[in-house]
C-alpha cells in the first residue's frame, strides 16, 4: 500500500504501559518507514516526559523524526494538521470526531490495535474488519498475542540491539547502574511491581547459599520493600542502598525507556508488570514473574490463566516439563488477589530459584519463538503493505 503519512492515537490512562507500548511501536515503524510522516497524539504528555529525556510538555514537538502533539492543540488546530493516510488506534482510544469525519473522505486503512492477551478468542478476532460509513477507509482489529494466528508482540529492532550489546560486555552496563554499591557476588534481579507483600521471597532469598541483589524500580515496588524494612531490621547503607542478611535492595531512580531495557537485559532474572515490561522480560529470555494488571472481579486471572497454557503448550518438549507446570502454578499463585495491597498472598519462590538453570533454558526457548514467530511489528509491516 503506498502511503505518505500515519497518525497514531493514544488515551494515557494512569500508568506507564499504555506509552510505553505506543512510544515502541512508533519507534519502531519509524525505522521501517523513515521518509513518511508520522505523528503520535496523546491526551497527557507527563508520562513521555519520564520515559524519554528529550520530551517537553508542550503542545506539540518532534523527536527523532516522531511529531508527538496533546490531543487537544490537534483538535483545536484540526483544519491545520488534517488527517494521515493511515490510522493507529490503541487501546480502543477515543479518536475526535472531527478527525474521523474528515477520515471517512481522506484516510485510507485505520487499524484498531488492542490489547496483549492470550486469550484464544484473540485468534478469532485478529485482522476482522469493522464496516464504516466510507468508501475508501477500511478499519481492521489488530490482536496482539503469543500464538502465530495473532498480531504477536513487539520485537523492537532497539531492544534487541540492546540486548547483543549487554552479552557482549555485561560489565560495562554493570558498571554503568551499579558502580559505586558494595555489591556481593551472586544473581542480580529487577522488581518493577505493584503494591505486594514479599516476605515470602525474603525467605526464599535468606535461605540460598548466595547472595542476591534486587534492582527495585518504582514507587509501588519501594513502597512495598519499605513496609517489610521496617518489620525486619534491614540495614541502609546509604540514601538508597539498603543490606539484609544475604540481600542487597539498590532502590533505582526513574529510568528512560532504554535505560530500563538495558538493565533487563543485565540482570538474571526480572520481576516485572502491566503488558510493556512483561513484553520485555519475554524478550530478554530471562527467567521472569509478571504482575498483571488487577481487574475486577479478578479477571486478570483469566489472563494469567491463559498466558501459561499458551507458555505451557509452546514449550512441550523441554527437559524437565515438572518444573514448567510448577512455574506456572508460581505464577499464578503470585496474581491470585483481589486488590492491591500489602497482605500476604500464596507466593512462593522455592522453585523459580532452585531450579533456575531449567527456568534459563526454558524462557531461552520461548524467547526464540516470539522472536522467529511472533513479531508484531512484521506483522503489522506486512499486513499495511499488503493493502
Amino acid at each position: 500500500m503506498k502511503f505518505e503519512s500515519l497518525d497514531i492515537f493514544c488515551n494515557v490512562i494512569d500508568n506507564f504501559g499504555d506509552i510505553g507500548v505506543v512510544y515502541r511501536i512508533a519507534k519502531e515503524l519509524r525505522s521501517v518507514y523513515p521518509e513518511k510522516q508520522m505523528r503520535l497524539i496523546l491526551n497527557r504528555l507527563d508520562e513521555l516526559t519520564l520515559i524519554n529525556n528529550e520530551a517537553q510538555n508542550i503542545d506539540v514537538q518532534s523527536i527523532n523524526g516522531i511529531t508527538f502533539i496533546k490531543n487537544s492543540y490537534f483538535v483545536e488546530k484540526i483544519q491545520e494538521f488534517g488527517v494521515a493516510d493511515i490510522i493507529l488506534e490503541t487501546f480502543g482510544c477515543d479518536i475526535p470526531e472531527k478527525y474521523v469525519y474528515r477520515a471517512y473522505d481522506k484516510s485510507k486503512l485505520w487499524i484498531n490495535v488492542d490489547y496483549l492477551s492470550a486469550e484464544k478468542w484473540v485468534e478469532d478476532f485478529h485482522l476482522q474488519q469493522s464496516m464504516l460509513p466510507s468508501k475508501v477507509l477500511k478499519k481492521f482489529f489488530f490482536m496482539p498475542g503469543f500464538t502465530e494466528k495473532t498480531g504477536g508482540v513487539i520485537v523492537d529492532s532497539n531492544f534487541v540491539s540492546i540486548k547483543k550489546s549487554v552479552e557482549a560486555d555485561r560489565g560495562l552496563y554493570l558498571r554503568k547502574y551499579l558502580e559505586g554499591y558494595p555489591l556481593r557476588s551472586g544473581k542480580i534481579g529487577t522488581v518493577f511491581t505493584y503494591e505486594k507483600n514479599f516476605t515470602p521471597l525474603l525467605e526464599t532469598l535468606a535461605s540460598l547459599e548466595e547472595c542476591t541483589t534486587l534492582l527495585v524500580m518504582g514507587e509501588k515496588s519501594q513502597g512495598s520493600f519499605l513496609q517489610i524494612f521496617g518489620e525486619i531490621g534491614v540495614e541502609a547503607l546509604g540514601e538508597s542502598f539498603y543490606r539484609w542478611r544475604n540481600i542487597d535492595f539498590i532502590f533505582m531512580p526513574f529510568l528512560s525507556q532504554e535505560e530500563y531495557e538495558e538493565l533487563v537485559n543485565t540482570a538474571d532474572f526480572n520481576f516485572v508488570r502491566g503488558e510493556d515490561s512483561f513484553i520485555r522480560a519475554l524478550v530478554s529470555g530471562k527467567p521472569f514473574l509478571w504482575h498483571a494488571y488487577l481487574q475486577e472481579d479478578m479477571a486478570h486471572m483469566d489472563k494469567v490463566k491463559a498466558f501459561t497454557a499458551t507458555f505451557s503448550k509452546q514449550l512441550e518438549e523441554v527437559s524437565d516439563k515438572d518444573v514448567l507446570d510448577e512455574f506456572c502454578r508460581e505464577l499464578e499463585s503470585y496474581n491470585y488477589r483481589s486488590e492491591n495491597s500489602l497482605k500476604k498472598g500464596l507466593d512462593n519462590y522455592d522453585n523459580f530459584f532452585k531450579n533456575f538453570t531449567v527456568l534459563e533454558e526454558i524462557c531461552g526457548k520461548y524467547c526464540e519463538f516470539l522472536v522467529s514467530k511472533c513479531n508484531l511489528i512484521n506483522n503489522l509491516y506486512n499486513f499495511i503493505e499488503k493493502h
